[in-house]
Order: C-alpha cells, then structure tokens, then sequence
C-alpha cells in the first residue's frame, strides 16, 4: 500500500483506470486518499473509458434488461466460458423515487437516460446508483398552455466533446402536423433549447414508441409509413439532414415490418418477411467503397446499406468476439451462428419490455456541473450470481 502510494500519479493513473469497474469501487473505500483520487482526479474517467473501450473485444458482452415491472437487470455474456452466459443478475431498483412508468431511451458510456411518463428526463448510471432527475421539457416561449404530444426521444453523445444530448420531439394538439425539435445538453446550464421545427403529415409521424436511435454518431428515426425512410439528426449541427432511403425490399415474400437499431456503433435496418415463416433481412449503414473522397459531399451520402445476414424473425443485440451475433426474440436471448444460420437459446427473461447493449462503468454524472445528484436506495436486491446454461 505505502509503496502504491508512492508512485508519480500518471503510473497509478494509469494502473488503476485499467481496473474493472467493480475493483475500482472496491479501490473507493480502501483509504480516503485513494476514494479522493478517484473520484476527483480531472482525467480520471476519460482515461478510464478510454482503456475499456480498447479492451472491448475480451469476449464479455454486457447489455440491460428492463422488465415490464419496471425493474432493470444487468448481465453479462462471457464467450471464454464455454458459451455459457454469466448470469449476474443487478436489479435497479425504479421504484424509487421515480413511481411513474418510465422507458430507457438510451444507454452510452454506463450512463442510462430513462424518460418518465410525466416527460421528465433521468440520468442515471446504474453502477454508481448516482442519478440526476433533468427538468421537464417545456413549450416554445411566448405559446399558450396549450397540451402538446410527446413523439419522441432520443439520446447521444459527441465523443470530441464528450457531451451527452437528450432530443425531443413534440407536437401540439392544435398543430399535428408540425413537431418541434428540442435538445438538453447535459451539464452545459442552458437548459432545453428549442432548435427546429418540422413539418410532415400527422399519418406519416413517427412511431410513438420507438425512441431514437444513436448511431454512426447521430440519432436516427425511422418515419411510420410505408416508404419506411430514416430521418438523420446530426447531433453537433443539431438539425435534421435528408430523409435516408431505406434498403431495397425482396420481391419475394410478404413484407411485415421495418426496425431499425444499433449493432456495433452502426445503424441497421431490419425487414421482416412472412415466407413459410418469419425471417427478418439485416442491412447495416457502411461507408459505399466505390465513392471516393469528395469535400462537398454530404456525410450520410457516402454510406450505403449493406446486407448482412438474414435471421428467424430475430433483432440482432451485439456481436460477439468469435463472430457469433446474439439477438432476441420476444422473451428469450439467442446466440445466432451465421455460417450454420443456425441459433441457440441461451435465457429466457420470461417478460420484458426494452434490451439495450450496456457497459458497466464508473463514469459519473457529477462531473457535467449538474446538480441535486441523488443516491438510489437499493441498486441491488440480489446478490451476483453466476449459472451455466
């Protein structure tokens, strides 16, 4: 210990952000020195995400569940055990202070943005059990009292300059076919900023309960009609770009439905069929390798739909290091082995609502200057445990 301590900072900087989270928080409590050091070293959490990004292909693959009874529960799957899924089971605790229903709109970093059903923002990072409830979104200035439907949320981050965004679209009851964009930047002190209004028809809006997608650094909203197009929110310039096509449809089959989703830090396009059985066509957002540099190009126009693999009537999770693809299907997690085209059942969750890919870190939401952070009073009400399956 007394030798540790003598280390030049940078050296115990740089053992310490290399730790797991969980090591890390057991590091908290072993002296006062050591809990000050992490937690208000100026570098401390960017250095720390920073090397669990570059360690990101161990074979661990972590995502959160949300129940439907409002519970959200962590696992963790570990290919380097035999495929079997390390059950670690957190259950964060939502009853507490926030009673109403609520939706997760977005997971990035370790930091989880749920949004209740009184439209009030919560920042929380699962982990730590430290939160921040955001103030409610308000109208435009100088508009009456009037009730205004909430369409959507969305949440990103900017990673050059580490801001978290929160967007949301709403309408009013007495203009439906307009929307207005409205963004909350995390710790900046400005508060919600209205930065654009939109104008489609009310039976072309979005689908109420789909929430925006964060990807290739932007939030992406698929439009609910039959042309299925994706609207792209540039999330520095915050603004909307051009409507992006979606992916070519096969002549063969009945088509079902649209998705879109995150896999890899990319946006994919998933298209269900009904062809003797339900099979979904996977398309993923890549750069088009026969467009060469142009400086007056627009960015999204340089990526093109690719396909990527057809799953059983499945929504791809997250790749694994092996190359397997875990995905699910109403209640259960699957293992989906692309060149058998074969899946396995891992878990079944029994009843959910929401699964989101999820790392568990130790980034804190203190450190945006936002204030009032409060404790959650039970983040785990079972100890962790680990089964093979």
């Amino acid at each position: 210990m007394e030798n540790l301590n003598n280390l030049p900072t940078e050296i115990l900087l740089d053992i310490i952000t290399r730790l797991p989270a969980d090591s890390i928080l057991d590091c908290k409590l072993v002296c006062r020195s050591w809990m000050n050091f992490v937690s208000h070293h100026p570098s401390f959490y960017q250095m720390y995400l920073s090397h669990l990004n570059q360690s990101a292909n161990s074979g661990k693959t972590p995502f959160l569940v949300k129940s439907k009874n409002q519970e959200l529960h962590y696992f963790e799957y570990n290919e380097n055990h035999d495929e079997t899924l390390n059950h670690r089971t957190r259950r964060f605790n939502l009853t507490l202070p926030y009673t109403s229903d609520c939706i997760v709109i977005g997971s990035i970093n370790g930091l989880v943005c749920l949004y209740k059903a009184d439209h009030t923002p919560v920042i929380c990072n699962p982990l730590t059990r430290k939160y921040v409830v955001l103030p409610k979104c308000k109208r435009r200035s100088g508009e009456s009292g009037d009730k205004y439907i909430h369409i959507s949320s969305g949440f990103g981050y900017l990673p050059l300059t580490n801001e978290y965004k929160i967007v949301v679209l709403n309408a009013s009851d007495g203009e439906i076919d307009f929307t207005d964009v409205v963004v909350y930047t995390l710790g900046s002190g400005n508060g919600w900023r209205n930065v654009g209004r939109l104008e489609f028809p009310s039976h072309n809006r979005l689908c109420y309960n789909e929430t925006g997608v964060y990807a290739n650094g932007a939030l992406h909203w698929k439009e609910n009609d039959e042309n299925g197009r994706v609207m792209v929110f540039d999330l520095t310039e915050e603004k909307f770009g051009e409507l992006l096509a979606p992916p070519p449809v096969q002549p063969d089959g009945i088509r079902l439905n649209y998705v879109i989703g995150e896999l890899g830090g990319v946006l994919y396009y998933s298209i269900y069929y009904f062809s003797g059985g339900i099979r979904s066509d996977i398309w993923l957002l890549k750069v088009k390798k026969d467009i060469r540099d142009m400086k007056e190009q627009v960015e999204h126009e340089s990526l093109g739909w690719s396909k990527a693999f057809t799953l059983p009537g499945k929504e791809p999770l997250a790749f694994t290091k092996n190359g397997g693809l875990l995905c699910y299907a109403y209640s259960s997690l699957n293992i989906y082995d692309a060149t058998t085209s074969t899946s396995k059942k891992l878990v079944d969750f029994g009843a959910f609502s929401q699964i989101y890919s999820h790392k568990n870190t130790l980034v804190s939401v203190k450190e945006f200057g936002e204030e009032d952070i409060k404790v959650m009073e039970s983040a785990e009400t079972e100890e962790t445990k680990t089964r093979d399956l």
